[in-house]
């Protein structure tokens, strides 16, 4: 139900995944045959509607874990998310306590939450509603730390239960702290110190790794949820590098006569 993820995690061994943007169920099925852990399917910022995230969900194979970032935190968006059978989702903005209370409030059936019941191809169209009923408790609940309230309340926020695991909005963060970049000193001095919560509290955290330098920063602090790139940062640095390819092919076959 849950794929690679939740293993990953309770092992303590480091989570691949990758972030899914472009809408056709082919870029999920790729991406998930190469063997990413996790792919996170981008509806806070990519075009992807509910009907499409559907359709790219029935794609995801070789047990990878699929997640939703959902455009806010709002019960609505979370339960449509995990209703179509999503394994858990990323929750944007997060700053407060209550905050993530209601991120966690939103993915749980009454009594523990408020989520409505329909849960849908989540429990294969009622063909194993009892099974998914027992275990709908364990959906994965990440809230995201992005702004300089949540790096101060970041102690209270991972502190929630229910709360499965904290991912780093380097973008975000940045930009919440007056600066453009994470490299810069004040950012990277926030991530750090979400880290160190995270490590006091027992709560895995991720980050966004687009490079080798950040993946390094990452991994040197411990962080275990990482995202290598997107679906459409991938496509643009594979046409780069084989076009570059050959024009230099071309250029030394020109010189050579």
């Amino acid at each position: 139900m849950f794929g690679k993820l939740v293993r990953r995690l309770r092992e303590g061994e480091v989570a691949w995944g990758a972030w899914v943007t472009i809408g056709n169920p082919e870029s999920p099925e790729m991406l998930s045959l190469l063997g990413f852990d996790w792919l996170l399917f981008d509806m806070e910022h990519a075009p992807l509607d509910y009907q499409l995230l559907e359709y790219m969900l029935m794609a995801v194979r070789n047990d990878a874990t699929p997640l939703v970032r959902v455009p806010l935190n709002d019960p609505a968006y979370i339960k449509r998310a995990l209703d179509v059978g999503s394994a858990g989702v990323l929750v944007p903005l997060v700053e407060t306590r209550e905050d993530a209370k209601l991120a966690v409030k939103s993915s749980r059936y009454p009594p523990k939450g408020i989520r409505g019941v329909g849960p849908r191809r989540a429990a294969s169209y009622a063909l194993k509603k009892s099974e998914y009923f027992k275990r709908a408790d364990e959906v994965i609940v990440v809230v995201q730390i992005e702004t300089e309230k949540a790096v101060e309340n970041a102690e209270e926020i991972l502190s929630v239960d229910g709360v499965t695991a904290y991912f780093i909005g380097p973008n975000d963060l940045s930009f919440s702290l007056g600066c453009r970049d994470w490299r810069e000193a004040k950012v990277r001095e926030a991530i750090r110190r979400v880290a160190e919560a995270g490590e006091s509290l027992g709560v895995p955290g991720g980050m966004y790794c687009g490079d080798a330098e950040s993946l390094e920063f990452a991994l040197k602090l411990g962080l275990k949820l990482i995202a290598l790139g997107s679906d459409y940062k991938f496509l643009i640095a594979g046409a780069k590098a084989a076009l570059q390819r050959a024009e230099e092919v071309s250029a030394k076959l020109v010189r050579g006569g």
